[in-house]
């Protein structure tokens, strides 16, 4: 191998892992039961973040998410009560995230169990494309935290350490 093609070779090596990089997230959860005693409600406070080492300085992302679950066994829903727009600021150099919290459990109501949303991407030209980890029409992501610990507290804060969450993407034509 020539100096030359040994140089090309560490090159390609070099922009394939830098690419894969692009587009990385990922997504922690804890959650509270809202009385010690008899059954309230309970929270889920959910982190979202998102690198992508490609963009441009000056790219603004927003977080579009629902939450998803199911009304009564065999049925389920996504996107409830309806899709929420968010910003999510810049955390760092290519780094954006936010927190979002909801009640995700009530007595005699809906029960969710992962939170759904798609990362849109704006860039410093104004123009915008939506990151959801597929190509369909409406696709998404949905983070699942029914396996989140939810410890009972009687002031409403959040405790414990947030746990990371799987993450799926949903393919929808």
């Amino acid at each position: 191998m020539t100096a030359v093609s040994s140089r090309a070779l560490v090159l390609a090596l070099m922009l394939t892992s830098t690419s894969a990089l692009a587009g990385e997230q990922w997504v922690q959860a804890r959650a509270i039961l809202n009385s010690c005693g008899y059954f309230n409600n309970a929270q889920v406070e959910v982190t979202l973040s998102y690198r992508n080492l490609d963009l441009p300085w000056g790219t603004s992302v927003y977080l579009i998410y629902g939450w998803g679950g199911s009304s009564a066994p065999g049925t389920s829903f996504d996107w409830q009560p309806q899709a929420t727009t968010v910003e999510a600021p810049a955390t760092a150099p290519w780094y954006w995230g936010t927190k979002v919290t909801s009640i995700f459990r009530a007595r005699s109501s809906t029960q969710y169990s992962n939170i759904n949303y798609v990362w849109k991407v704006v860039l410093p030209d104004g123009s915008e494309f939506y990151e959801k980890g597929n190509s369909s029409t409406y696709g998404y992501y949905a983070a699942d935290f029914s396996a989140v610990p939810v410890p009972c507290v009687n002031d409403g804060q959040f405790i414990g350490t947030p746990q990371s969450l799987p993450i799926t993407t949903v393919v929808k034509n």
